[in-house]
């Protein structure tokens, strides 16, 4: 088990990497037609695409957000909740986003099924395959669908979950230790 997710964060994490490279992608075409303008200089399918980076940026990064911790969660509550009840709160709701994102994932593969059969390309200057980003959808939430997976059956096996808030923790701890 503990191999499987040395391997599964080495994926969560180039796709991290990749969605950060998209980002910065966006920056530079970004300001390669600020810079254009000024000297008077087209830079032609910028626009477009930095649209299509938005979901490669977007989309890679939530297997790596949601095992850091950096999605949003109702701790507050969470942690007011007795050890047991918590659990089984936790595993509701990743097993329940499990299979939400399973449907999107399978819902999104077959979009860009269709899109690679159809030959579909964007409208603008560039023609680009929309099978690209829809890729990158793809495997975004395939691969947050993995991590959900994977961390329900790390809470069912006992387990801390791995989006835990730490500061949480560590204020839990100090009321802890204000209380004996």
């Amino acid at each position: 088990m503990d191999m499987l997710r040395r391997v599964t964060d080495i994926a969560y994490k180039t796709c991290g990497i990749v969605a950060a490279i998209a980002l910065a992608a966006i920056a530079v075409l970004m300001l390669a037609q600020i810079i254009g303008r000024l000297f008077g200089i087209m830079v032609p399918g910028v626009n477009e695409t930095a649209a299509f980076l938005l979901p490669t940026t977007s989309f890679l990064a939530l297997a790596y957000a949601f095992r850091a911790g950096s999605h949003i969660r109702v701790s507050l509550v969470l942690h007011m909740l007795p050890d047991k009840a918590r659990r089984v709160a936790d595993l509701l709701s990743v097993g329940i986003g499990a299979l939400l994102m399973g449907f999107f994932a399978r819902s999104t593969w077959g979009l860009m099924q269709d899109s690679i059969r159809f030959r579909e390309v964007s409208d603008g200057l560039l023609s680009i395959p929309l099978a690209i980003p829809q890729g990158a959808m793809f495997l975004g939430i395939a691969m947050l669908t993995l991590a959900m997976v994977e961390e329900f059956f790390n809470i069912l096996s006992g387990r801390t979950p791995s989006f835990d808030d730490t500061r949480d923790v560590v204020m839990r701890e100090r009321e802890d230790a204000s209380n004996d």
